[in-house]
């Protein structure tokens, strides 16, 4: 019972320390405003594959920014992309399809050999050739024939969506040997 008095004593203490305390500082930064970009900064590299799903049919566009080294100076108002991409970069496009496609064998590149039709798998398509980078080209685009009920397909790059458009055709018609009359188009910007 000697001790009986601490406790009232000790509860006080809290009390008057926590009354007498100053503000806690308790800031989730909610209000922070969005970054804002500088305008008048080089675009950064941006690398755009075309990926199908020849399950469905589906053309994915899959756009990554690959940092600049520090080196590097900008050509007009874009960075430099770097000359070898590496092939990890391409195996991270397949990913937007596969996100989307239960079975990953039918996500490929959609830059397709001839004989695709017969022989489906990636490894009869291009990583190199399903690729755009910003620091060279506007747009990629690509151009199609149905062989059954799979769209064979060829990518280009371009300057504009009409020369993107019209070098895929190119391309498809001089490897596939058919009319490529399936097109379609994006922009190489990042998204």
């Amino acid at each position: 019972m000697r001790w009986a008095w601490l406790i009232p004593a000790f509860a006080a203490l809290l009390c008057g320390a926590a009354v007498h305390a100053g503000p806690i500082e308790f800031d989730l930064h909610l209000n922070v405003p969005p970054v804002v970009a500088d305008s008048q900064a080089p675009a950064g590299c941006t690398v755009t594959y075309l990926v199908a799903d020849t399950a469905n049919n589906d053309l994915f566009a899959a756009r990554m920014r690959i940092a600049s080294a520090e080196t590097d100076t900008p050509t007009g108002n874009r960075m430099p992309c770097p000359a070898n991409v590496p092939a990890r970069v391409g195996v991270r496009a397949l990913d937007t399809c596969q996100s989307r496609e239960a079975d990953p064998k039918y996500c490929v590149f959609a830059d397709m050999s001839r004989g695709f039709e017969s022989d489906t798998g990636i490894h009869n398509t291009s990583e190199i050739a399903s690729r755009c980078s910003s620091d060279k080209f506007s747009d990629i685009g690509a151009a199609c024939w149905m062989a059954g009920t799979k769209q064979v397909c060829d990518v280009a790059c371009g300057a504009s969506p009409a020369q993107a458009t019209a070098q895929a055709r190119l391309r498809c018609e001089g490897k596939q040997q058919h009319s490529c009359p399936i097109t379609a188009t994006v922009p190489v910007t990042s998204p």
